[in-house]
């Protein structure tokens, strides 16, 4: 699906008193080497958050060179079949390693910008029930933006936990003068 369309798509999700405050945006650096993009959220053009594909990049590889530091990692030793390496025991730790790191920045709010885009993606067709409860801290900081979570409900949700969260709550209870 072509950005503009995902744009329109998920803006108009959001509940009346943020359609025009909040704005979703990208930008493509085709001229890089693999075209690294960048995805943002603003809102009254103020940056809420932001999805660079060269920072998660750069921090990802950093870490994994750290955890295959830590853990004495052997690199995958040369075969002549391609199989043999390709199911070798290092190999799969090496690919256990890059998984943890990539959860770690996950779970630090570090994300590419291919993350969000899959997240953003799936929401339209999740419930409001299932955005609130999903494992993503997005899914479930951008529902609570969204007009399907009335005043009422908005009410009896519990303080959340999450910075990106609780910001998205903040100015929701802000707009709505609650």
């Amino acid at each position: 699906m072509k950005f503009s369309k995902l744009k329109k798509t998920v803006e108009s999700f959001l509940c009346d008193t943020l359609k025009g405050r909040v704005e979703l945006h990208a930008a493509v650096y085709r001229h890089a080497h693999d075209q690294p993009s960048r995805v943002w959220l603003t809102f009254d053009k103020k940056q809420l958050f932001s999805a660079e594909d060269l920072t998660f990049t750069i921090q990802h590889y950093t870490r994994e060179q750290q955890l295959k530091e830590n853990l004495q990692l052997k690199p995958i030793p040369y075969s002549d079949n391609w199989q043999e390496m390709f199911n070798s025991p290092e190999r799969q730790a090496l690919l256990q390693v890059s998984d943890r790191a990539e959860q770690e920045l996950l779970d630090n709010n570090i994300i590419a910008s291919w993350h969000l885009y899959q997240m953003l993606l799936n929401y339209p067709h999740l419930s409001i029930d299932e955005a609130l409860a999903s494992n993503s801290p997005y899914i479930r900081a951008f529902a609570l933006f969204d007009r399907r979570v009335g005043k009422r409900r908005l009410l009896n949700i519990n303080q959340p936990h999450h910075p990106l969260e609780i910001m998205f709550f903040q100015i929701r209870k802000e707009v709505e003068n609650m």
